[in-house]
Formats: C-alpha cells, sequence, structure tokens
C-alpha cells in the first residue's frame, strides 16, 4: 500500500508542476522566474517536496539547478517580510504585487529602505539569497535579469562577490599579519 500512495505522490508532482512546458531557450529570466515561484507556491500549499518539484518545473527549461536558491529565497522572504508569498494562478498572465516585488528585488539585490520587516535580523541574509539567486540566474540562463538579449557564454561573464554595497578589500592572513607587524 505505501509505495501505491508513493507512486501517485510522484505522479501528482509530475502532472502538477511538468507536464506542460511552452518555455524555449528564448524566454526571459524573470518568465522563468515567475513560474518557479508559482510551481514553489504550489508545492508548499500541496504539501508536495518542494526542491524535487521545482527542480523538475525548472529542469524542462535547463535551469533546475535555480530550484534550491529560489526556495532558498522565498523561504528567507517570508520569514523577514512576515508575510505569505502571493503567487498568482499558473494560467494567469498578470503578475501579483508580491510577484513584481521580487522581480525588483532581484534586479536591485537589495531590500527597498522604505520595507519594514518583520524580523530586521533577517536583512543581510535575504541580501545573500537575492545576490545568490541572481548570480545562478546568469551562469545558468547566460543572462541577467532584465536583459532581453543573450549575453556571452556564461563561463565567460566575470563574477562579483560582495555583502555590501560597497566591495570591501579582502586582505589574506600573510597581508594582515604584515601589516599588523609594521604597526
Amino acid at each position: 500500500m505505501g509505495n501505491t500512495e508513493q507512486g501517485d505522490f510522484r505522479e501528482e508532482i509530475i502532472l502538477s508542476c511538468v507536464a506542460v512546458s511552452s518555455f524555449t531557450a528564448s524566454i526571459a529570466p524573470e518568465a522563468i522566474i515567475v513560474d518557479a515561484v508559482r510551481c514553489w507556491r504550489d508545492a508548499i500549499d500541496r504539501q508536495s517536496p518542494v526542491l524535487p518539484t521545482l527542480f523538475a518545473r525548472l529542469e524542462a527549461n535547463r535551469a533546475g539547478f535555480l530550484a534550491p536558491a529560489i526556495a532558498a529565497l522565498l523561504a528567507v522572504h517570508e520569514a523577514w517580510s512576515g508575510q505569505r508569498f502571493q503567487a498568482g494562478d499558473r494560467a494567469a498572465s498578470a503578475l501579483t504585487e508580491d510577484e513584481l516585488r521580487l522581480l525588483g528585488l532581484l534586479e536591485n539585490t537589495t531590500p527597498p529602505p522604505t520595507a519594514i520587516p518583520l524580523r530586521p535580523g533577517l536583512t543581510g541574509p535575504l541580501r545573500i539569497a537575492l545576490r545568490s539567486t541572481r548570480i545562478l540566474v546568469r551562469r545558468v540562463l547566460g543572462r541577467d535579469i532584465g536583459e532581453w538579449e543573450a549575453t556571452p557564454a556564461a563561463e565567460d561573464a566575470p563574477m562579483f562577490f560582495a555583502c555590501d554595497d560597497e566591495a570591501t578589500e579582502v586582505r589574506d592572513r600573510h597581508t594582515v599579519r604584515q601589516a599588523q607587524d609594521a604597526a
């Protein structure tokens, strides 16, 4: 009996998120993200396993590696804001306010200063999740949020990591030790 239930459960995942995929390689990253967000919300609401469901949906566009980043970003966003993320219906063409806000956050990679989070201590992790997701979008899809034309191959794209808006100088232990000895 347990195997039958598990088989039906797996079939439900396939039918709910992967059965129909009209995406092509030329689709904008924003459309892939919105579709993934709606799949994530649907998986959460159905109490389905989120990562396998989301991975299957994204993999239809060869973007499965985005699944953990998007799932983590949305979980941190909900905890930070203290509100349930409102995703649109799968068939809806109009975006919800939360979906529009998320796309804006991903483009800017920083929460707006006017936002009053429920848990302000999560602002740093939210910024990291936003930047990580954006980096992965560029690496996996070969273009960035807001870019409509394909960019050069993802492996040729420069990558920058910083925790603040202004990059800080990073020193190795040897350089720090030399500076301390000179002082």
